[in-house]
């Protein structure tokens, strides 16, 4: 076809096709999201590979979000299963997202609950989990003269994340769930002891007066002799009938032991509470196997868990749990103490910074420790506590320590404040 009836056809061909009516779809509105060209999505954060922590906050104050309640055992077993870290997540983080990964809080039912620190009043925001971690202070201001001596054997917070942290991924969690069994079991004690705390006629904690320890020479009964128990007991309610606890009361009088090494006060700790059980004194050695004890010490987890399982002591103080207790004050301290050893007739696990502002037969200062809490006096405000470490064993310039003594109670509430964990097992 010539080239100019090729140019003719393809005018025609345009007119008509511009006189075709238009579609529906013409008339529909443009819709901004697929109109125009292709746009290409950009993500608004790299993936997340390792579990949120909550950042360190810079005041202690702010709020903290509390965990989603658990409601059974079922709960408890889920959540920590799916927020325990693997190692690779671990060997990747600085001690400060070790921390929070390992010392991770739980809300069972009403009670907050965080591993290694027990049942809290409020879960601790970072910074607060920083301070845990930091190396307690020593001496107090204007303190001459006193010399730092050997650790006597609790776990530090930082012992005790790094021990967490090394664990094989499947040994963690059954640690974790160990501990969590406990807690979940003794949440009612939990409970009762926090109602307590919140007291509105609870009063103000006193000035630390300058301890007088004494030898304690009350005459008390043992507890009835048995075989130790396997098991984690169930949780026991509290007693609908209150009971008045006496003015002063002993218990374990003669089962006062004394350590045999250095870093072996919750071993030593463990073979009086249990030997007063069951009237048979078995090795520390073995305790600090059942313990895991190392080197660099004792968690007191380990210790309530061993108080739970080998002892009868939770059949009238109920399940052992770690109590935190930094939002108490020492009256509080007391009270606690007096239903302990006064109404249940049980010990209670005193952890401490053994120091010798608060332990004036001390001839040095040392580290984080256990001791048994045995008795108390009203009228005296004295707590009565084994001491198990005995200095002059370890050091020719220290003094004879170990044995009763009965503390002011504000002492040894101050104490319990001075160790980096502030908790006590009951």
């Amino acid at each position: 076809m010539p080239t100019a009836a090729r140019g003719a056809t393809l005018i025609l061909l345009g007119a008509l096709l511009a006189q075709a009516p238009l579609t529906a779809a013409a008339y529909e509105p443009r819709d901004p999201e697929t109109s125009g060209p292709p746009r290409t999505m950009v993500p608004s954060a790299e993936p997340t590979v390792t579990p949120t922590t909550a950042s360190p906050s810079a005041s202690p104050t702010e709020p903290v979000a509390e965990p989603a309640a658990a409601r059974s055992w079922s709960d408890v077993v889920k959540q920590v299963t799916e927020t325990s870290p693997n190692n690779l997540q671990l060997k990747a983080a600085d001690a400060s997202a070790q921390a929070s990964s390992i010392m991770r809080c739980f809300n069972l039912e009403e009670e907050n609950y965080c591993l290694g620190l027990g049942f809290v009043d409020q879960v601790p925001t970072g910074a607060q989990l920083q301070e845990v971690m930091s190396p307690p202070t020593v001496r107090a201001d204007g303190e001459v003269g006193v010399e730092q001596d050997i650790p006597t054997g609790d776990l530090t917070p930082a012992a005790f994340v790094a021990e967490r942290a090394a664990m094989p991924t499947s040994a963690r969690v059954t640690t974790e769930l160990d501990e969590m069994q406990a807690a979940w079991d003794g949440r009612a004690k939990a409970r009762e002891l926090r109602l307590l705390a919140e007291a509105p006629d609870a009063p103000e904690a006193s000035p630390t007066p300058t301890p007088t320890p004494t030898a304690t020479a009350t005459p008390t009964v043992a507890p009835t002799q048995r075989v130790p128990t396997q098991g984690t007991p169930g949780p026991v309610t509290p007693s609908v009938v209150p009971v008045t606890a006496p003015g002063s009361a002993y218990i374990m009088k003669g089962f006062q032991t004394s350590q045999e090494k250095g870093y072996w006060c919750g071993p030593a700790t463990f073979q009086s509470i249990d030997w007063a059980d069951d009237n048979q004194k078995d090795t520390q050695a073995s305790w600090a196997k059942d313990l895991g004890a190392t080197t660099s010490g004792t968690a007191i987890s380990a210790m309530v868990k061993q108080t739970n399982l080998k002892t009868a002591w939770p059949k009238s103080a109920g399940t052992y749990i770690v109590q935190n207790v930094s939002g108490w004050n020492s009256k509080t301290f007391m009270t606690v103490h007096e239903k302990h050893l006064g109404v249940y007739k049980a010990p209670v696990i005193e952890h401490v910074q053994l120091l010798k502002r608060y332990f004036p037969y001390l001839a040095f200062n040392h580290s984080g420790h256990y001791q048994v809490g045995r008795g108390y006096d009203r009228a005296k405000n004295t707590i009565a506590i084994f001491e198990v470490f005995n200095e002059r064993r370890f050091n020719s310039r220290g003094n004879v320590t170990d044995g009763p003594k009965n503390i002011p109670a504000s002492a040894l509430f101050n104490a319990t404040l001075a160790n980096s964990f502030k908790n006590i097992g009951l």
